[in-house]
């Protein structure tokens, strides 16, 4: 596999080949050329020459990626099977139950899994209590397993206005990549 350099260098020759080109063919042939061709062949090489030094940068930064940011393997396909809360709305005091199930689609075994409950806006602390969360899962021996049903609880303990509008996001992450996210709002009343 060639470096992005080579082929950086190889098009910098080529452009500097072709910026030399009017003076080589009027060296050749000096008297049959006239004024117009010269200008029409100059304009030519100036497109050229642009179209290839764009051309040489972007394939230079398509290497030079390639060669600092090698691909991830693709994230395993862990997925919710459920993410579901009991009741969208609650007052200061009660809590509500989300519901977890999560299932692996992978063939292979999967024993670094976990869901991680979040609420947004992250200023939501005063008001809201999790508990249960993050979530480590256990091991998935094979295609179609699943956790089975987990409940994270969320308790209103207060509430910033009259009314306030959370998102209670689930994120599933199998060795601290993230597979799959769900979310609900959840409003809270005083």
């Amino acid at each position: 596999m060639h470096t992005a350099r080579y082929y950086l260098l190889y098009s910098i020759s080529f452009i500097l080949y072709c910026l030399t080109a009017p003076y080589r063919l009027s060296l050749r042939s000096p008297s049959e050329k006239s004024a117009k061709n010269t200008k029409k062949i100059f304009i030519a090489v100036a497109v050229v020459t642009v179209a290839t030094i764009v051309a040489a940068i972007i394939i230079g930064q398509f290497f030079v990626q390639q060669q600092q940011h090698p691909q991830n393997p693709e994230a395993p396909n862990v997925k919710f099977m459920t993410f579901e809360v009991d009741e969208q709305e609650i007052t200061v005091g009660e809590s509500t139950n989300v519901l977890i199930n999560v299932q692996s689609s992978e063939e292979i075994i999967i024993d670094n899994a976990k869901v991680v409950v979040t609420i947004e806006p992250s200023s939501y602390e005063p008001y809201l209590s999790i508990n249960n969360s993050p979530i480590q899962l256990p091991v998935f021996l094979g295609k179609d397993a699943r956790t089975g049903e987990v409940k994270v609880s969320i308790t209103a303990t207060a509430s910033p206005a009259k009314e306030a509008v959370y998102v209670v996001k689930g994120i599933v992450f199998v060795n601290d990549t993230q597979t799959d996210v769900k979310e609900f709002p959840l409003t809270i009343r005083q």
